[in-house]
């Protein structure tokens, strides 16, 4: 399944794994008080009270990691430290902290605790928001392009174990002129009303993208060119039944699946990349395919016309990949 921004964000960033340091040091943040207490108790009277505070350490630590439910972790593991060494000392008929300075540690557990909590966790969401809002594109609210490789790349290892992968590159028919005509706001209601019908109709296994400029991308996964085509059709289907600003919105299209003779994920994109600028010379509304490692041509409609023969084959090679 193919991750969106927002749960990368979650996942990447705020709920990290604990490091062993900080355990380490949690842990005889804990030890210190409780043994300090047992073995001093009658010595240190009225400052027992700031020994317990060191106990507040682990939330501190934690809450940098795990957030609000870190702090609540730690906070509740120093009450029953606390409460383990004040029953020992009951046991032992020693002194115990009188119910006053009793109530001073636990509030002032409750209170810091809490403030660290709420803090630690308003800066988590703020850099989850930055995550999401860097990964994002403005204009469509569609992931970006940097998002895509990411994601792409995580698909490309799977395909490379077997899993089935196709890639789609989209690019909006005659938007300069539309741009022209109709000014900046005309071609961003392109852009927009586009990126709607490609968001809807995309699966949430699959992964959606502005690629750049009036280029969009899809990573079709666990999916070969057969299911790549019925989606690119729904894609069309969707733009035939919308307008703007009076016109009619189509798109030239380049499929690649995946198959051994690419290296790299961006080999991949390049093939996609490729077999659309071949659909973009045909005419408005072209489908132009890379079938596993054999080039084939596509009709309008995305039908296949023919299998591509040597001579083609060493054509399209020798076509220069878009910058």
């Amino acid at each position: 399944m193919v991750l969106n921004p927002s749960t990368l964000g979650r996942a990447g960033l705020g709920r990290q794994p604990v490091p062993l340091r900080a355990i380490v040091i949690s842990a005889f943040a804990l030890f210190v008080p409780a043994v300090a207490t047992l073995a001093f108790s009658e010595q240190l009277r009225y400052n027992e009270v700031l020994v317990w505070l060191v106990a507040l350490i682990p939330a501190f630590l934690v809450a940098y990691y795990r957030g609000w439910e870190g702090v609540a972790k730690a906070l509740a593991l120093g009450m029953v430290v606390l409460t383990a060494v004040q029953i020992i000392l009951l046991l032992q008929g020693r002194r115990v902290l009188h119910h006053e300075m009793l109530a001073t540690v636990v509030g002032a557990y409750v209170i810091i605790g809490v403030g660290v909590g709420l803090l630690t966790e308003l800066i988590h969401r703020e850099r989850e928001r930055a995550v999401e809002m860097a990964l994002t594109d403005g204009l469509t609210q569609l992931p970006n392009r940097r998002f895509a490789e990411l994601a792409l790349e995580r698909e490309f290892a799977a395909a490379r174990r077997g899993r089935r992968l196709c890639v789609v590159m989209f690019d909006l028919d005659g938007f300069k002129r539309f741009n022209d005509t109709h000014g900046h706001p005309g071609g961003d209601e392109a852009l927009k009303t586009f990126a709607e019908a490609l968001d809807g109709v995309t699966r949430k296994m699959d992964l959606s993208c502005r690629w750049g400029g009036e280029e969009f991308l899809s990573i079709v996964s666990s999916s070969g060119l057969e299911g790549a085509l019925v989606f690119v059709s729904r894609v069309k289907e969707r733009l035939a039944t919308v307008q703007v600003r009076g016109e009619t919105v189509s798109v030239g299209v380049g499929l690649a699946e995946y198959g051994s003779r690419y290296a790299t994920a961006g080999a991949l994109i390049e093939a996609a990349d490729n077999a659309m600028y071949r659909a973009k010379a045909r005419g408005p509304g072209s489908v132009a395919a890379v079938y596993g490692n054999d080039p084939e041509d596509l009709d309008a409609e995305g039908h296949r016309e023919r299998r591509a023969g040597p001579s083609d084959r060493r054509a399209i090679q020798r076509e220069p990949a878009s910058t």
